[in-house]
Protein backbone atom coordinates (compact mmCIF):
# COMPACT_ATOMS: atom_id res chain seq x y z
CA UNK A 1 0.00 0.00 0.00
CA UNK A 2 3.03 2.58 1.22
CA UNK A 3 6.15 3.30 -0.42
CA UNK A 4 8.53 4.49 2.31
CA UNK A 5 10.23 7.70 1.98
CA UNK A 6 13.74 8.86 3.25
CA UNK A 7 13.94 12.84 3.20
CA UNK A 8 16.30 15.08 4.51
CA UNK A 9 14.09 17.19 6.69
CA UNK A 10 15.28 18.94 9.65
CA UNK A 11 13.69 18.67 13.35
CA UNK A 12 12.78 22.48 12.35
CA UNK A 13 10.73 21.77 9.67
CA UNK A 14 8.45 19.34 11.62
CA UNK A 15 8.08 21.73 13.95
CA UNK A 16 6.59 24.20 11.53
CA UNK A 17 4.58 21.63 9.78
CA UNK A 18 3.23 20.95 13.03
CA UNK A 19 2.72 24.48 14.09
CA UNK A 20 4.79 23.76 17.53
CA UNK A 21 8.08 25.39 18.85
CA UNK A 22 11.07 22.92 18.68
CA UNK A 23 12.94 22.72 22.16
CA UNK A 24 16.86 22.19 21.74
CA UNK A 25 19.03 21.79 18.45
CA UNK A 26 18.09 21.64 14.91
CA UNK A 27 19.00 18.25 12.46
CA UNK A 28 18.42 16.45 9.59
CA UNK A 29 15.68 13.18 10.96
CA UNK A 30 15.75 10.24 8.33
CA UNK A 31 12.83 8.14 9.98
CA UNK A 32 10.49 7.55 12.62
CA UNK A 33 10.80 4.50 15.06
CA UNK A 34 9.30 3.60 18.18
CA UNK A 35 9.92 4.36 21.63
CA UNK A 36 11.33 0.86 22.07
CA UNK A 37 13.14 0.86 19.16
CA UNK A 38 15.19 4.45 17.88
CA UNK A 39 18.39 5.06 16.06
CA UNK A 40 20.53 8.38 15.65
CA UNK A 41 18.49 10.65 13.73
CA UNK A 42 14.74 9.32 14.16
CA UNK A 43 11.77 10.59 16.09
CA UNK A 44 9.38 8.90 17.93
CA UNK A 45 6.29 9.67 20.68
CA UNK A 46 5.71 9.59 24.46
CA UNK A 47 2.08 8.99 25.40
CA UNK A 48 0.55 10.97 28.94
CA UNK A 49 1.62 7.35 30.61
CA UNK A 50 5.12 6.94 28.87
CA UNK A 51 8.26 7.81 30.89
CA UNK A 52 11.46 8.92 28.92
CA UNK A 53 13.60 6.61 27.81
CA UNK A 54 17.00 8.33 29.27
CA UNK A 55 19.01 5.48 29.43
CA UNK A 56 18.87 4.42 25.98
CA UNK A 57 18.52 8.03 24.86
CA UNK A 58 22.05 8.73 26.27
CA UNK A 59 23.67 6.38 23.82
CA UNK A 60 22.44 7.89 20.77
CA UNK A 61 22.53 11.72 19.05
CA UNK A 62 19.77 13.93 17.01
CA UNK A 63 16.15 12.13 18.40
CA UNK A 64 13.45 13.98 18.47
CA UNK A 65 10.76 13.29 20.70
CA UNK A 66 6.98 14.28 20.53
CA UNK A 67 5.56 14.34 23.85
CA UNK A 68 2.35 15.60 25.32
CA UNK A 69 4.72 17.60 28.14
CA UNK A 70 8.18 19.29 27.90
CA UNK A 71 11.23 17.52 30.00
CA UNK A 72 14.76 18.30 30.80
CA UNK A 73 16.57 17.58 27.66
CA UNK A 74 20.28 17.10 26.77
CA UNK A 75 21.04 19.78 23.62
CA UNK A 76 23.09 17.67 21.75
CA UNK A 77 21.47 14.50 22.42
CA UNK A 78 17.85 14.65 21.81
CA UNK A 79 15.20 17.44 21.31
CA UNK A 80 11.55 17.75 22.47
CA UNK A 81 8.21 19.24 20.32
CA UNK A 82 5.77 19.22 22.99
CA UNK A 83 2.18 17.94 21.51
CA UNK A 84 -1.14 17.93 23.21
CA UNK A 85 -1.50 14.56 20.99
CA UNK A 86 1.75 13.24 20.07
CA UNK A 87 0.74 10.04 18.35
CA UNK A 88 -1.66 12.41 16.20
CA UNK A 89 0.94 14.58 15.37
CA UNK A 90 3.19 11.90 14.60
CA UNK A 91 1.22 10.16 12.58
CA UNK A 92 0.72 13.26 10.47
CA UNK A 93 4.05 13.55 10.25
CA UNK A 94 4.98 10.07 8.70
CA UNK A 95 1.91 10.71 6.37
CA UNK A 96 2.79 13.83 5.10
CA UNK A 97 7.15 13.51 4.73
CA UNK A 98 7.99 9.47 4.69
CA UNK A 99 5.12 7.76 3.26
CA UNK A 100 3.45 7.53 -0.24
CA UNK A 101 0.70 5.42 -1.69
CA UNK A 102 1.83 3.22 -4.18
CA UNK A 103 1.22 4.08 -7.91
CA UNK A 104 -2.39 4.36 -8.99
CA UNK A 105 -2.66 1.15 -11.27
CA UNK A 106 -5.21 -1.59 -12.58
CA UNK A 107 -3.91 -5.01 -12.42
CA UNK A 108 -3.80 -6.93 -15.55
CA UNK A 109 -5.80 -10.09 -13.58
CA UNK A 110 -8.46 -7.70 -12.41
CA UNK A 111 -11.83 -8.07 -14.27
CA UNK A 112 -13.75 -5.03 -14.33
CA UNK A 113 -17.30 -5.16 -16.29
CA UNK A 114 -17.08 -2.47 -19.23
CA UNK A 115 -20.18 -0.94 -17.78
CA UNK A 116 -18.69 -0.20 -14.09
CA UNK A 117 -17.92 3.66 -13.94
CA UNK A 118 -14.70 4.50 -12.32
CA UNK A 119 -13.80 7.67 -11.49
CA UNK A 120 -9.86 8.98 -11.56
CA UNK A 121 -6.92 7.62 -9.98
CA UNK A 122 -8.23 4.80 -9.24
CA UNK A 123 -6.53 1.59 -8.47
CA UNK A 124 -7.70 -2.05 -8.53
CA UNK A 125 -5.34 -5.20 -7.42
CA UNK A 126 -4.76 -8.52 -8.60
CA UNK A 127 -8.04 -10.63 -9.22
CA UNK A 128 -10.20 -8.31 -8.22
CA UNK A 129 -14.14 -8.43 -9.87
CA UNK A 130 -16.20 -5.64 -10.25
CA UNK A 131 -19.67 -5.84 -11.30
CA UNK A 132 -21.17 -4.09 -13.80
CA UNK A 133 -23.96 -1.95 -11.43
CA UNK A 134 -20.77 -0.46 -9.43
CA UNK A 135 -19.45 3.11 -8.98
CA UNK A 136 -16.02 4.16 -7.45
CA UNK A 137 -15.06 7.74 -6.87
CA UNK A 138 -11.85 9.27 -7.41
CA UNK A 139 -8.61 8.52 -5.74
CA UNK A 140 -10.10 5.04 -4.40
CA UNK A 141 -8.29 1.84 -3.53
CA UNK A 142 -9.49 -1.53 -4.16
CA UNK A 143 -6.73 -3.90 -3.72
CA UNK A 144 -6.53 -7.70 -4.54
CA UNK A 145 -9.15 -10.28 -4.70
CA UNK A 146 -12.06 -7.90 -3.82
CA UNK A 147 -15.36 -8.82 -4.88
CA UNK A 148 -17.95 -6.34 -5.96
CA UNK A 149 -21.21 -6.89 -7.46
CA UNK A 150 -24.32 -6.08 -7.55
CA UNK A 151 -25.74 -2.25 -6.95
CA UNK A 152 -22.66 -0.99 -5.32
CA UNK A 153 -21.69 3.09 -4.51
CA UNK A 154 -18.58 3.41 -3.38
CA UNK A 155 -17.26 7.29 -2.63
CA UNK A 156 -14.06 8.98 -2.83
CA UNK A 157 -10.58 8.56 -1.44
CA UNK A 158 -11.72 4.97 0.49
CA UNK A 159 -9.27 2.02 1.13
CA UNK A 160 -10.90 -1.47 0.40
CA UNK A 161 -8.13 -4.09 1.51
CA UNK A 162 -7.93 -7.50 0.13
CA UNK A 163 -10.43 -10.42 0.05
CA UNK A 164 -13.16 -8.00 0.90
CA UNK A 165 -16.81 -8.78 -0.39
CA UNK A 166 -19.00 -6.09 -1.14
CA UNK A 167 -22.26 -6.96 -2.57
CA UNK A 168 -22.82 -10.41 -1.44
CA UNK A 169 -26.34 -11.72 -0.82
CA UNK A 170 -27.67 -11.30 2.90
CA UNK A 171 -28.55 -14.58 4.86
CA UNK A 172 -32.56 -14.50 4.26
CA UNK A 173 -34.58 -17.13 3.84
CA UNK A 174 -38.21 -18.07 4.19
CA UNK A 175 -39.82 -21.54 4.70
CA UNK A 176 -42.50 -23.01 2.51
CA UNK A 177 -45.15 -25.41 2.92
CA UNK A 178 -42.61 -28.15 3.11
CA UNK A 179 -40.67 -26.58 5.48
CA UNK A 180 -38.15 -26.11 2.76
CA UNK A 181 -36.02 -22.79 3.33
CA UNK A 182 -36.55 -20.24 0.33
CA UNK A 183 -34.23 -17.76 -0.52
CA UNK A 184 -35.32 -13.74 -0.29
CA UNK A 185 -33.35 -12.24 -3.46
CA UNK A 186 -31.45 -9.05 -2.57
CA UNK A 187 -31.72 -6.58 -5.10
CA UNK A 188 -31.18 -3.58 -3.12
CA UNK A 189 -28.32 -1.11 -3.20
CA UNK A 190 -24.92 -0.64 -0.96
CA UNK A 191 -23.89 3.03 -0.27
CA UNK A 192 -20.71 3.94 1.01
CA UNK A 193 -19.25 7.13 1.98
CA UNK A 194 -16.48 9.21 1.39
CA UNK A 195 -12.82 8.20 3.05
CA UNK A 196 -14.25 4.58 4.46
CA UNK A 197 -11.63 1.82 5.14
CA UNK A 198 -12.82 -1.77 4.45
CA UNK A 199 -10.90 -4.42 5.82
CA UNK A 200 -9.33 -7.65 4.54
CA UNK A 201 -11.89 -10.34 4.65
CA UNK A 202 -14.83 -7.95 5.27
CA UNK A 203 -18.40 -8.75 3.89
CA UNK A 204 -20.79 -6.40 3.37
CA UNK A 205 -23.61 -7.57 2.15
CA UNK A 206 -26.44 -6.05 -0.34
CA UNK A 207 -29.67 -4.71 1.03
CA UNK A 208 -33.09 -6.80 0.04
CA UNK A 209 -34.64 -4.19 -1.03
CA UNK A 210 -33.80 -0.86 -0.06
CA UNK A 211 -29.88 0.44 1.71
CA UNK A 212 -27.15 -1.13 3.49
CA UNK A 213 -25.29 2.12 4.13
CA UNK A 214 -21.65 2.84 5.28
CA UNK A 215 -21.38 6.66 6.12
CA UNK A 216 -18.40 8.94 5.60
CA UNK A 217 -14.87 8.14 7.08
CA UNK A 218 -15.97 4.95 8.62
CA UNK A 219 -13.22 2.36 9.46
CA UNK A 220 -14.04 -0.90 9.41
CA UNK A 221 -11.27 -3.66 10.86
CA UNK A 222 -10.85 -7.14 8.94
CA UNK A 223 -12.68 -10.13 9.67
CA UNK A 224 -16.11 -7.88 10.23
CA UNK A 225 -19.69 -8.69 9.19
CA UNK A 226 -21.93 -6.46 8.01
CA UNK A 227 -25.38 -7.44 7.62
CA UNK A 228 -28.43 -6.05 4.93
CA UNK A 229 -30.03 -3.08 5.36
CA UNK A 230 -28.21 -1.48 8.20
CA UNK A 231 -27.11 1.70 8.10
CA UNK A 232 -23.11 2.83 10.14
CA UNK A 233 -22.89 6.60 10.73
CA UNK A 234 -20.34 8.56 9.50
CA UNK A 235 -16.84 8.43 11.90
CA UNK A 236 -17.90 5.09 13.70
CA UNK A 237 -15.25 2.66 14.07
CA UNK A 238 -15.50 -0.96 13.87
CA UNK A 239 -12.75 -3.13 14.81
CA UNK A 240 -11.76 -6.48 13.55
CA UNK A 241 -14.58 -9.87 14.05
CA UNK A 242 -17.69 -7.73 15.13
CA UNK A 243 -20.95 -9.34 13.45
CA UNK A 244 -23.37 -6.64 12.97
CA UNK A 245 -26.92 -8.06 11.85
CA UNK A 246 -29.60 -7.25 9.77
CA UNK A 247 -31.13 -3.99 9.69
CA UNK A 248 -28.83 -2.56 12.61
CA UNK A 249 -28.62 1.32 12.88
CA UNK A 250 -25.45 2.95 14.42
CA UNK A 251 -24.78 6.37 15.06
CA UNK A 252 -22.20 8.73 14.63
CA UNK A 253 -18.84 8.33 16.05
CA UNK A 254 -19.36 5.40 17.48
CA UNK A 255 -16.72 2.32 18.81
CA UNK A 256 -17.22 -1.07 18.27
CA UNK A 257 -14.82 -3.46 20.06
CA UNK A 258 -13.46 -6.93 19.07
CA UNK A 259 -15.55 -9.46 18.49
CA UNK A 260 -18.74 -7.48 19.79
CA UNK A 261 -22.10 -8.68 18.19
CA UNK A 262 -25.02 -6.88 17.46
CA UNK A 263 -28.55 -8.02 17.12
CA UNK A 264 -30.88 -7.64 14.17
CA UNK A 265 -32.91 -4.66 14.04
CA UNK A 266 -31.20 -3.09 16.88
CA UNK A 267 -30.26 0.71 17.34
CA UNK A 268 -27.29 1.76 18.55
CA UNK A 269 -26.84 5.71 19.35
CA UNK A 270 -23.82 8.34 18.73
CA UNK A 271 -20.94 8.57 20.45
CA UNK A 272 -21.55 4.67 22.10
CA UNK A 273 -18.48 2.20 22.46
CA UNK A 274 -19.54 -1.26 22.32
CA UNK A 275 -17.10 -3.20 24.78
CA UNK A 276 -15.08 -6.21 23.30
CA UNK A 277 -16.98 -9.51 23.09
CA UNK A 278 -20.78 -7.83 23.95
CA UNK A 279 -23.78 -9.01 22.85
CA UNK A 280 -25.86 -6.21 22.06
CA UNK A 281 -29.85 -7.77 22.38
CA UNK A 282 -31.51 -4.08 23.25
CA UNK A 283 -31.43 -0.87 22.12
CA UNK A 284 -28.29 1.54 23.45
CA UNK A 285 -28.82 5.66 24.05
CA UNK A 286 -26.55 7.97 23.02
CA UNK A 287 -23.10 8.47 24.44
CA UNK A 288 -22.68 5.55 26.87
CA UNK A 289 -20.76 2.86 26.81
CA UNK A 290 -22.08 -0.62 27.49
CA UNK A 291 -20.11 -4.27 28.17
CA UNK A 292 -21.04 -7.84 28.51
CA UNK A 293 -23.26 -10.64 27.69
CA UNK A 294 -26.34 -9.20 27.15
CA UNK A 295 -24.56 -5.95 26.67
CA UNK A 296 -25.70 -2.99 29.83
CA UNK A 297 -24.86 -0.02 30.54
CA UNK A 298 -21.59 0.39 32.01
CA UNK A 299 -21.10 4.24 32.01
CA UNK A 300 -21.74 7.64 30.26
CA UNK A 301 -18.99 7.90 27.51
CA UNK A 302 -17.01 11.24 27.20
CA UNK A 303 -17.55 13.55 24.19
CA UNK A 304 -15.01 12.73 21.51
CA UNK A 305 -14.14 15.69 18.94
CA UNK A 306 -14.31 14.79 15.58
CA UNK A 307 -12.34 16.40 12.54
CA UNK A 308 -14.74 16.45 9.21
CA UNK A 309 -11.77 15.80 7.29
CA UNK A 310 -10.33 12.95 8.59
Amino acid sequence: MFKVKSPDIFASEIAEFLNLRLEGQDFLVHAPCSAAHFRNASFFFLTEDDALPETKLAKHRDVLVLSPKSVPHQKDRFSIIVSQNPKLDFIRVINEFFIEFDPSQIAASARIHPDAKLGKNISVGEHAVIGPEVSVGNNTKIFNNVVISGRVEIGKECIIKDNATLGSEGYDFEMDENGNPVHYPHIGRIRIGDRVWIGANTSVESASLDDTIIGDRVKIDDLVQIGYNSEIGAGSMITAGVIVSRYVRIGENSWLAPNASIREHIVIGKNVMVGTGAVVVKNVEDGVVVVGNPAGVLHRRIQRDTDPTD
